[in-house]
């Protein structure tokens, strides 16, 4: 698969760029199956027609979105934690969507302001415009991990173009200095067959998450919401980040380890689990 056949952004005109993947067989029928239905409802009113659509989506193939038969008689398995044993009093911080040349250092000043690692969720573009910004997250002790080349949700694509994703966002990590990935989140967590098929393929756990924080009011209650074997969620890309909120999980993470809550990497969370 080349660099071409990666999902590509979003865009409003309506027209598919040269690198956006190709709808799958099965998306396409099942598309133009709704399609096909919607016409023949119309007259009878939306209500008819929500209930087609949402009888099509929830009633779909057996052979819809199944991982393929291993390539290979090996074992093969991944995990998926949200929460980690809350015995070993250990909580998880993590970074999604960058490195951001705006909010990865401020992020990783409040990092070392708390004195606490964390596990940074990549897009692999970005890391391939920002190498500078994982070097600074591998030399100040962080962990660097996957999210995707794009933020493309995994439902969207064929396993191909899946594997073809997290193979050059694991690639462009390696490059920049970081160690091989050990984890992956996949956009917006979501997670399906053909995505554990890849994960396990590539040795890789996922990592979801327990708690999110997309504003400074919910950043600052997590310090009494969170606490041993939490899964905080964060981001340092894309749309999410603002001053802030940044600051006010800094304040939260201070406050959980004064309360004796130790913070450590994803990976090493997942050892407890």
């Amino acid at each position: 698969m080349t660099a071409s056949q990666v999902p590509g952004p979003p865009h409003s005109a309506g027209i598919p760029l040269a690198d956006e993947p190709r709808p799958g067989r099965r998306s396409i029928l099942r598309h133009g199956a709704v399609g096909t239905g919607l016409a023949l409802v119309g007259a009878a009113g939306t209500g008819s027609a929500v209930a087609l659509t949402h009888h099509i989506d929830t009633h779909l193939a057996p052979t819809d979105r199944v991982a393929p038969l291993p390539s290979r008689p090996a074992g093969l398995a991944a995990r998926v934690v949200f929460h980690a044993d809350p015995v070993a009093a250990t909580a998880c911080v993590t970074f999604d969507d960058g490195p951001d040349p705006r909010w990865t250092p401020l992020v990783l000043q409040v990092l070392e302001e708390a004195g606490v690692p964390a596990t940074f969720f990549v897009l692999g573009r970005a890391v391939q415009n920002h190498p500078g910004l994982i070097a600074r997250q591998v030399e100040a002790g962080h962990e660097v991990a996957v999210h995707n080349w794009e933020h493309t949700d995994v439902y969207g694509v064929e396993i191909d173009q899946l594997r073809s994703s997290v193979d050059r966002t694991m690639a462009a990590i390696t490059a920049a200095g970081a160690p091989r990935p050990r984890l992956w989140r996949p956009p917006y967590g979501r997670v399906d067959a053909p995505a554990l098929m890849v994960a396990a393929e590539r040795g890789l756990d996922i990592l979801l998450w327990s708690h999110h924080t997309p504003s400074a009011a919910e950043a600052a209650a997590i310090a009494q919401r969170a606490g041993a074997g939490s899964v905080i969620l964060c981001h340092d890309g894309r749309s999410q980040p603002n001053e802030a909120m940044i600051r006010s999980l800094g304040r939260s993470i201070r406050e959980l380890v004064r309360r004796g809550v130790s913070f450590v990497t994803g990976s090493e969370i997942l050892a407890r689990a």
